[in-house]
C-alpha cells in the first residue's frame, strides 16, 4: 500500500522519476548501510584493528539479498531503534563468529549519517546532470531567440521592449549561478561520519583517525575535521541551493503560464496530440506541465523552515530530529529533480508566437516606448520638462484612445523641435531594444557547458 504521492501508483510520475526515486529507495538505503559497514571493516582490517578474515566474511555477506526487509522493519518497531535489527541480522549472517566484528567501534548515527550522505550524493549527481542538460537547452534557445523583439513588462504592464533572448538569458544566468553553487557546496556536504558514541572515537583509541580517514577514502567522501552528529549546517546549505533552483524553475514555469494566457499568447509549453487540457472544454490547451512545476516548486521551498529547524540540536547527538531529515530530504531531492526535467522538456518544445509578440508590442500604439520619446525630446527642452510633456501626451492618448504620433505632432512644443518622421521613428518599439542583444551575448559567452 502506497500512501505518499512520491510512490503513488497513480500520481508518482507527476512528482518524480525512477532514477532519482531509486536513490532514496529502501533497497538503496540498505545498500549504503552495507557499503559503510564494509568500508569500516576493510579499513580496520588493513590497520589490523580486526582480523582480515572478519573483513572477508563481512564483505561476502554484505548483499541486500541476505537481508529480510520485513524482519528489519519489525525489529525497528519492536526495539524503537532504527539500526539495531539490521546490525543483528548482519551479525547472524556472518559465519564462524566473525559477525562480532560488524559495526566495530561505530555508533548508529555514524552508519546512518554516512549512508544518508551517500544517498544524497547519488541524488546530487542525478540533479547536477539534469541541470547541465537544462543549461544546454536554455543556452540554445537563448541564442535562437537573441534578437526577437517582445514587450518587457513590469507590474504586470507593458514597460519597454526587450528581446526574447534577453528574457531567456536572465533565466540562463540564474541557472548558471545555481551550477556554481552546487560546485561550491560539494566538498562541504559530502563528508562522511565516523565518531563513535559522542564523536571522540574513544572506542578505537589511537587508531581512530587512521580508520576514519581510510573509511572515507574507500567511500569517496571527505573526511570530517570533527564530528557533525549535531551539526547539520552543511546539508542545510545543500537544501538551500535546491530551494533556490526550485525558485528559479518555479518562476520560469509561472512565466510560461502567464505568457500562454489567451489574451497574451506569446509563449507556450508545447502541445502534442492527446494532451488534454480539460475534461469538459475540448478546446483548452492548458499549461498543465508548468502548473505541476509551480506546485513542486512550492513543495520544495516550503520545506525550508523544517530543514532550518534541524540546525537547533541538543548536546552531542539528538535523535529526535533524525526523523525530520529522513522525511524531507527524499522529497526535496525528488521534487527538485522532477522540476528540472520537466522545465527542460518545456523549453525544448516551447512554442513562440512571433506574430502575437509584434501585435502586443504595437498594442498601445507606441506608448511602450514613451521613454524613448522623452530622451529624443530631452536635448531640446531638458529631461524633466520632456518627461512632463510626454506624460501629458501619453495620458491624453490613453483616455481618448487617439493616435499617439498625431498627439505628439500636434503638441506645440514638440512640433517646434521634432518632425513627424522623427516622432514616428521614435515610436517604433523594435528600434528601442536597448542593450538586450549585448547583455544576452555576455551571458551566452559566460555560460560554459561542461562535458
Amino acid at each position: 500500500m502506497n500512501v505518499h504521492a512520491i510512490d503513488s501508483a497513480l500520481y508518482k510520475d507527476l512528482y518524480g522519476n525512477n532514477e532519482i526515486r531509486e536513490c532514496f529507495s529502501d533497497e538503496n538505503l540498505l545498500k549504503q548501510w552495507l557499503a559503510v559497514e564494509v568500508a569500516l571493516a576493510k579499513a580496520q582490517a588493513e590497520l589490523r584493528v580486526i582480523p582480515e578474515l572478519a573483513y572477508e566474511e563481512i564483505n561476502k555477506k554484505a548483499d541486500v539479498r541476505n537481508f529480510d526487509m520485513t524482519e528489519i522493519r519489525i525489529g525497528i518497531k519492536n526495539t524503537s531503534h532504527p539500526l539495531i535489527s539490521f546490525i543483528r541480522m548482519f551479525e547472524d549472517n556472518c559465519e564462524n563468529g566473525l559477525g562480532e566484528f560488524v559495526h566495530f567501534g561505530a555508533t548508529t548515527q555514524d552508519i546512518m549519517d554516512t549512508g544518508f550522505i551517500l544517498q544524497l550524493k547519488q541524488g546530487y549527481n542525478v540533479i547536477y546532470k539534469q541541470l547541465e542538460e537544462l543549461t544546454s537547452v536554455l543556452k540554445i534557445k537563448t541564442k535562437e531567440y537573441r534578437s526577437v523583439p517582445m514587450a518587457g513588462r513590469t507590474h504586470g504592464q507593458h514597460a519597454l521592449p526587450i528581446t526574447l533572448g534577453f528574457k531567456l538569458a536572465t533565466w540562463l544566468s540564474e541557472i548558471n549561478r545555481h551550477r556554481d553553487r552546487l560546485d561550491e557546496v560539494y566538498d562541504r556536504v559530502f563528508v562522511g561520519q565516523l565518531g563513535g558514541a559522542v564523536g571522540t572515537l574513544a572506542s578505537l583509541n589511537k587508531d581512530g583517525i587512521k580508520v576514519q580517514k581510510r573509511v572515507m577514502e574507500i567511500l569517496d567522501l571527505q573526511t570530517p575535521d570533527i564530528t557533525w552528529h549535531s551539526s547539520r549546517d552543511n546539508i542545510v546549505e545543500l537544501a538551500s541551493v535546491y530551494a533556490k533552483i526550485a525558485g528559479t524553475i518555479g518562476k520560469i514555469a509561472n512565466e510560461f503560464i502567464n505568457l500562454q494566457r489567451t489574451e497574451i499568447s506569446e509563449l507556450g509549453e508545447g502541445f502534442v496530440n492527446g494532451k488534454v487540457g480539460s475534461s469538459t472544454m475540448p478546446h483548452k490547451r492548458n499549461p498543465m506541465i508548468c502548473e505541476y512545476v509551480v506546485g513542486l516548486s512550492r513543495l520544495v521551498r516550503l520545506q525550508m523552515p523544517v530543514v532550518y529547524d534541524v540546525l537547533v540540536q541538543e548536546h552531542e547527538r539528538d535523535m529526535g530530529l533524525w526523523l525530520v531529515e529522513w522525511e524531507v530530504w527524499p522529497e526535496i531531492s525528488i521534487y527538485t529533480s522532477k522540476m528540472i526535467t520537466e522545465i527542460t522538456e518545456v523549453l525544448k518544445n516551447m512554442t513562440v508566437n512571433r506574430e502575437n509578440m509584434v501585435d502586443n508590442l504595437n498594442l498601445t500604439g507606441g506608448l511602450i516606448v514613451s521613454e524613448h520619446m522623452m530622451f529624443v525630446l530631452a536635448p531640446f527642452v531638458g529631461k524633466q520638462t520632456a518627461h512632463d510633456i510626454v506624460y501629458e501626451v501619453c495620458m491624453n492618448a490613453y483616455e481618448k484612445k487617439v493616435n499617439l504620433a498625431e498627439e505628439f505632432y500636434n503638441h506645440k512644443i514638440v512640433k517646434e523641435h521634432l518632425t513627424k518622421t522623427d516622432i514616428e521613428k521614435a515610436l517604433q518599439p523594435d528600434q528601442y531594444l536597448g542593450l538586450s542583444e549585448d547583455f544576452t551575448d555576455v551571458v551566452l559567452n559566460a555560460v560554459k557547458i561542461k562535458k
